[in-house]
């Protein structure tokens, strides 16, 4: 059945079209690092490398994307936006070896080369996402996942176990 017509039967699922019917929309800078973000934690890491059989991991990543980033991603464009990113990196690295130590560094040729060297080689992600996001977002760990829209914010307590919080927009509250 197609996702757009369960999406309709199931108000609670999201709309989220099929690659083939969206002709691959374009992953803007922010998805992609969530994708680098979740792809860094290192139990996601070694069930990459431990299985050829993957759809359920990469289904996994695209819950934690849509849920810590707010990034509304199928499996199957994780999967390939996954593989294009270690086909860009190989690429990167060889234009790289080809053009000599004067061309500059292999990350001129890829953006995000960095990043995903990192998880790759498994260099300084100790803490997996943590650690992506500090690289990925200039120190800043709770950056790029789901927050308050901008706005004045105030919030209200009218018993134990209830808040209310109000957002200015555009001076009404």
């Amino acid at each position: 059945m197609n996702e757009g017509i369960k999406a309709r039967m199931h108000p609670s699922l999201p709309l989220t079209p099929n690659v083939t019917e969206e002709g691959g929309r374009h992953w803007t800078d922010d998805e992609v690092r969530a994708l680098l973000c979740v792809w860094a934690d290192r139990s996601v890491r070694e069930r990459l490398k431990s299985t050829l059989r993957n759809k359920c991991i990469f289904q996994e990543m695209a819950r934690q994307m849509q849920r810590k980033f707010g990034v509304v991603r199928n499996w199957k464009q994780c999967r390939t936006k996954y593989k294009n990113l270690k086909y860009d990196y190989k690429t990167a690295k060889s234009a790289h070896a080809a053009a000599g130590s004067g061309a500059g560094g292999p990350g001129r040729y890829m953006k995000f080369f960095e990043e995903v060297e990192a998880i790759l080689l498994n260099q300084g992600l100790e803490n997996g996402t943590e650690e992506m996001q500090k690289r990925l977002y200039n120190g800043d760990v709770t950056a790029g996942q789901l927050q308050t829209p901008p706005g004045n914010t105030r919030s209200i307590t009218t018993s134990d176990n209830e808040i209310i919080i109000e957002i200015e927009d555009g001076g009404h509250y």
